[in-house]
């Protein structure tokens, strides 16, 4: 299988993963008693039963979720229930087929049985016709807990700060928040249920009862331990389990300043009135949750106002529609110890961007099976487009708005490669493109390439081929973050595997013993700890090699 493209590269086995709520795909918790009827015949059932216990203590989990989840196979159920007091649980008039158990909740981040890590492979269960698998204990890891209080400027109690733990996405330097609260009377925040891991801490206080709008001296959005540059902050590893203690952030207090301006265009602001807002250029993600200021449209003019912003970078942003068309526009806003005044921000309905596919001749390619898209990359709001491919390879992007973006391509045979994307004589396939309404970006060319290289082999595991193993080519650094360069292959009866149409590069094959229900191989926590059992392999255009490759069994996994 190869995936070209922004798609998402997990190799799916099990039909949903777990949710870090209470309700799980929309289903009831209910007792095993009160399951829904079989359909095969009684004998044929299956039993399920275990109990699951904290790892650190063996104490009993009790009210957690646990899910027996189908992994593939046609007329087969989810099943949900939750723990007893003593932990246990018991799944019963089970059709016969693989499954995995997934469990969390109450404080619990959700784990897969088996797991030895977070995002790692866990154990599928084959159910025989009439099969009873019993005495199953799942260690559950209990989520780690950041704890600690927020200060103000005077070192007194900051209540009522928003406080999220941060984690870096998998394969940028942008910051998701994944849990949070607030600080209660005494500037005191809890945050619980964390999985083990490497965490971010930001807060963002506003005095209650007194807007930012209102106020000529605001809080900066703080990182901890005390710093606005998120490149300064401060990691902190988190291990399932732990209480980090006494994490205290003490917040920044600047004067605020007003950016007025306009928005410019021929819009009716007496029927809708859009707001601007100037969202951070620098805190990597972060910026769509804290330090985000904005205004509306003051009068049918356009104009608008925004008070109370710290110095620093920003690009404004507004959106308007008429319910036919959508028109947005963007600018740059350097905020320093002034006000700023005269920001004109231009909306228009978006503009084309045209382009043609290129190909080798030769391959069996039907440019109507294409698919070509823009991802916006950095903080910045409007969303990406997507473009036909016509039979002639000409396509045409609609309503694009100033931005930066990534080019991504799929639908192409795998003996094809994506070779270049050349935009006013410049490949921007790997540094991406930044487009303006004021500027005329010219015509996008792709070019699909035949010339790729091919790589062949066979997975071993004790000197004996291993049929159905998956077999992932990762790119070396720094290529890790380009879809296009990923290809995997599940391994034939006879422990073979064959991936063409291959980009140049440096790179390693990985061969896994597929146990579980997903794997994202572009996860770098996921992909560290094999690093070392990986084989290092060098495309290069148009050049077959042959490759053998050591199975990574599911019972030595590194830890």
């Amino acid at each position: 299988m190869r995936i070209a493209g922004a798609v998402v590269f997990i190799i799916l086995l099990s039909s949903r993963a777990p949710s870090q709520t209470l309700e799980l795909s929309n289903q009831v918790i209910t007792p095993p008693e009160a399951q829904s009827q079989p359909q095969s015949n009684p004998g044929q059932l299956c039993i399920i039963e275990g109990s699951v216990v904290k790892s650190t203590t063996g104490e009993p989990a009790k009210k957690v979720i646990v899910s027996l989840d189908p992994v593939g196979g046609p007329g087969q159920q989810q099943h949900t229930v939750m723990t007893d007091a003593r932990g246990q649980f018991a799944f019963r008039d089970i059709e016969p087929g693989k499954y995995v158990l997934h469990s969390g909740g109450n404080g619990y981040p959700f784990q897969v049985y088996g797991q030895r890590s977070p995002r790692r492979r866990g154990k599928i269960f084959q159910l025989a016709a009439g099969s009873h698998e019993k005495d199953i204990i799942f260690r559950l890891t209990p989520g780690g807990v950041i704890t600690g209080t927020v200060y103000d400027e005077d070192g007194d109690p900051a209540i009522g700060a928003n406080v999220q733990a941060l984690r870096k996405s998998s394969r940028s330097s942008q910051m998701n928040p994944v849990a949070g609260g607030q600080s209660n009377d005494r500037g005191e925040y809890r945050i619980y249920g964390l999985e083990p891991g490497q965490y971010y801490l930001i807060a963002n206080y506003q005095v209650q009862g007194m807007p930012n709008e209102a106020m000529d001296e605001v809080y900066m959005p703080t990182f901890y331990p005390g710093t606005a540059d998120s490149t300064q902050a401060t990691v902190l590893q988190v291990r399932g389990g732990d209480e980090l203690a006494a994490i205290d952030l003490s917040m920044t207090r600047v004067h605020g300043m007003r950016v007025r301006g306009r928005i410019a265009g021929d819009l009716d602001f007496k029927q809708q009135r859009p707001y601007v807002q100037l969202i951070p250029r620098t805190t990597k993600g972060a910026g769509f949750n804290f330090g985000n200021y904005a205004g509306p449209v003051q009068d049918d003019k356009g104009n608008f106002e925004i008070q109370g912003v710290p110095p620093g970078s920003y690009n404004a942003f507004s959106n308007w529609g008429d319910g036919k068309r959508n028109y947005s526009g963007r600018a740059l806003v350097e905020v320093e110890n002034t006000d700023v005044d005269g920001v004109v921000l231009v909306l228009g309905p978006g503009f084309e961007l045209r382009g043609h596919v290129l190909a080798d001749p030769g391959g069996q390619l039907n440019f109507g099976q294409l698919n070509v898209w823009l991802q916006p990359t950095g903080n910045q709001m409007m969303g990406g487009s997507a473009a036909e491919i016509k039979t002639d390879g000409s396509f045409v992007f609609h309503d694009v708005h100033d931005g930066d973006y990534q080019i991504h391509m799929g639908g192409f045979p795998e003996e094809y490669y994506l070779k270049s994307a050349r935009l006013g004589g410049a490949d921007v396939l790997v540094s991406g493109l930044s487009l303006s309404a004021a500027q005329s970006p010219g015509t996008l060319e792709l070019d699909l390439s035949l010339a790729g290289g091919t790589v062949m082999g066979t997975v071993m595991n004790d000197q004996k081929p291993v049929p159905g193993a998956l077999v992932a080519l990762v790119p070396d650094p720094p290529n890790r973050n380009r879809d296009e360069m990923y290809s995997t292959k599940i391994t034939d009866q006879y422990g073979r595997f064959a991936m063409p149409g291959l980009p140049p590069g440096d790179f390693k094959l990985f061969a896994w013993e597929i146990t579980e229900g997903g794997m994202d191989v572009r996860d770098p926590d996921v992909l560290k700890p094999y690093e070392a059992h990986g084989t290092s392999v060098q495309i290069k255009e148009k050049q077959q090699q042959n490759v053998q490759v050591d199975l990574i069994p599911a019972e030595e996994e590194p830890q």
